[in-house]
């Protein structure tokens, strides 16, 4: 268990390197000041209740079908997460018009879950480490779904920088049916990632890749409006 337990640990340590260097190159590069992640750790966490508190409401067993769970899963990850996320730039960040300013709200919103993955791996490699844990059977399979899980905690981190611009084209362009396509794209990823969950994490990782690598194609390929002044 002790090479599992430092796998695990580097894992999650670099998750933790992963949002430093991130939000570091956002700031050094454009100065967009590090107080724009609070924005989007506090839509994710509140987004995050508002699912909490939905979903106290829905029949276990409705949600154990996979397609039907899977569909209200991604459904309430879209709502929540980016309506959220529309009124954190509408209450919190009304002076945000800029593509690195959406950028590094959208990466507070993705890194808080980025964190918090890190901090469990970390957590488990240590009693790995120190022969606390107690899931001993299957090192090498362990190793290898703490690595898929660690790169599924890193990926969707670019997905949300991606729809944090998305949602301020809403703003920018005095056009609602952005946060829409936001909404969608958002639901359709989670809806995906879940039905292919319980099959094999690697396969998770490959849809979060190539999510991935769609978001940075839309933050290059969307240009703003050009509006320079602050929205009221």
């Amino acid at each position: 268990m002790a090479a599992y337990g430092l796998i695990a640990v580097l894992a999650g340590g670099g998750l933790l390197a992963w949002a430093a260097t991130l939000t570091a190159w956002l700031h050094r590069r454009y100065a967009v000041p590090y107080a724009l992640l609070t924005v989007g750790i506090i839509t994710y966490i509140v987004a995050l209740g508002v699912q909490v508190l939905l979903l106290r409401g829905v029949d276990r067993a409705l949600l154990g079908i996979l397609p039907v769970g899977a569909l209200m899963m991604g459904v309430l990850a879209g709502f929540s997460e980016e309506t959220l996320r529309a009124l954190g730039y509408q209450v919190l960040a009304p002076g945000a018009v800029t593509r690195p300013q959406a950028l590094m709200i959208g990466a507070g919103h993705g890194l808080t879950g980025t964190i918090y993955s890190a901090l469990i791996a970390i957590s488990v490699g240590l009693s790995a480490l120190s022969g606390d844990a107690a899931a001993a059977v299957a090192p090498l399979g362990l190793a290898s779904r703490t690595l898929a899980e660690a790169l599924n905690g890193a990926l969707p981190v670019l997905m949300h920088m991606a729809l944090s611009w998305l949602v301020l084209q809403a703003f920018l362009r005095g056009q609602v049916a952005w946060l829409f396509v936001a909404i969608f794209l958002h639901a359709v990823v989670e809806i995906m990632a879940t039905l292919l969950g319980p099959n094999d994490a690697w396969i998770v990782v490959a849809w979060r890749a190539l999510v991935a690598l769609s978001s940075v194609a839309v933050i290059v390929r969307v240009r703003g409006p050009g509006v320079t002044a602050e929205r009221g």
